[in-house]
């Protein structure tokens, strides 16, 4: 039953956007034949198609069982897509870990924002032309240049079978064009909207804010009080200037290849990274023999992970037991003399690249805005050639794309002593 949400406080409003998410993965599993499993504390879908799946907003107590039923299901199927989504702070007390562990990487934080539907701002211009209509059955996935189109995406196949009562799309053509979308589902007492997307040729328009105003427009016609939404940081003032209110964050992790066919971890593994990532120097000392070089399954190294969960004591015993720590991973724990150190006894440090985008002391500094960790950087000589694995950007093209104005002019001054 969708009993509609009226006077909401935020952490209702969290509420339903949970509850409306599962049932937008829900219904795109069911509707692409994946598996459902939906419980109260765990609930999971997989799609053999896209050999994926998603964890939603888990609310485990302390036994893992289901969590490793879970994982064990994933590493028998073929599994290169698989994300978990979470409030935060997560329902399960250190989900984090637990995830990490497993072999999932930390990913995007989602910002999770709400509409008041009597409060639709329409103060925006769209160009002539612009026809916005209500349409569960055009084909889009031809549409190479159009977000969230392809038969992978969620909410994108099979909708012509589905009662608008419970999901609607809608499609905005520009003289005859199709050149964006959106999604309107209701459930969890909100109308929830997803895969806003425009073509690039369209975008600087209005088109996107026309398209998420056609949404909210139906949604209040059927009695809703509440649009919500998730954007990424970058996407936020776009909907704020509709007037969406941030709500909270979320967090993501994912799995993206196929690791847990290739390199599954262990028992053992599992509950050294645990122990890391729980501080448990107890839990440490028993698991003797443990290799502390191996990268875990999802490719950090253990000393990352300590840093990453913010456990310096596990750093320590870490580096007591032979693990090297970098000159970032010092900085990043709060070490900064011993960071400062690190790069004073050894000259190649510097240019030491870290992670799976392979990026220097200077490019995190460049990343975090990190004037202090820029200076540092500086001042141990670094190669400011040196470019990422990922973005294929060297420190000052990061800064320059960043907007990392003041890091920029050190880079620049630096380089033209």
């Amino acid at each position: 039953m969708n009993t509609i949400l009226r006077h909401a406080t935020a952490s209702q409003l969290e509420a339903a956007i949970v509850q409306n998410h599962r049932d937008l993965f829900f219904l795109d599993a069911r509707i692409k034949n994946g598996v459902i499993h939906a419980a109260q504390d765990l609930s999971w879908t997989y799609i053999e198609a896209e050999a994926g799946g998603t964890v939603l907003f888990p609310a485990l107590p302390g036994d893992t069982t289901g969590l490793n039923e879970m994982m064990e299901y994933y590493r028998t199927h073929p599994s290169r897509n698989i994300g978990c989504w979470s409030l935060q702070p997560p329902a399960t007390p250190q989900l984090d870990v637990l995830l990490l562990a497993r072999g999932f990487q930390p990913g995007w934080q989602p910002c999770w924002m709400a509409l008041d539907l009597q409060h639709i701002n329409t103060a925006y211009a769209s160009p002539e032309g612009l026809q916005i209509t209500p349409d569960n059955t055009t084909p889009l996935h031809t549409i190479s240049e159009l977000p969230y189109a392809q038969n992978n995406n969620r909410g994108t196949v099979g909708l012509q079978d589905e009662s608008p009562d419970v999901v609607q799309r809608f499609v905005a053509t520009l003289n005859g064009c199709i050149v964006a979308q959106t999604l309107l589902l209701f459930g969890g007492g909100v109308a929830g909207i997803y895969n806003v997307g425009v073509v690039p040729a369209a975008r600087g328009l209005g088109i996107g804010k026309a398209i998420v105003n056609a949404a909210c427009i139906r949604a209040r016609e059927k009695g809703y009080h509440y649009a919500t939404l998730n954007a990424n940081h970058m996407g936020r003032p776009i909907y704020e200037q509709l007037g969406f209110q941030w709500i909270n964050d979320g967090l993501t992790w994912w799995i993206t290849d196929d690791r847990l066919q290739t390199r599954p971890p262990g028992a053992e593994q599992i509950a050294l990274a645990e122990a890391i990532g729980k501080g448990d120097i107890a839990a440490l000392q028993a698991l003797t023999g443990a290799d502390l070089h191996a990268p875990l399954c999802n490719g950090m190294r253990l000393l990352e992970l300590a840093v990453h969960c913010q456990q310096p004591a596990a750093a320590e015993w870490l580096i007591a037991h032979g693990v090297s720590c970098g000159a970032l991973d010092a900085w990043n724990l709060g070490w900064k003399d011993r960071a400062a150190a690190i790069l004073a006894q050894n000259k190649e440090e510097v240019d030491r690249l870290y992670g799976d985008f392979q990026y220097t002391l200077l490019h995190a500094a460049v990343e975090k805005n990190d004037i202090a960790l820029a200076q540092l950087a500086l001042s141990a000589q670094p190669n400011l050639e040196i470019k990422d694995a990922i973005h294929d950007g060297n420190p000052l093209d990061w800064a320059e794309y960043l907007h990392r104005n003041e890091i920029g002019d050190m880079i620049k001054t630096y380089r033209s002593i």
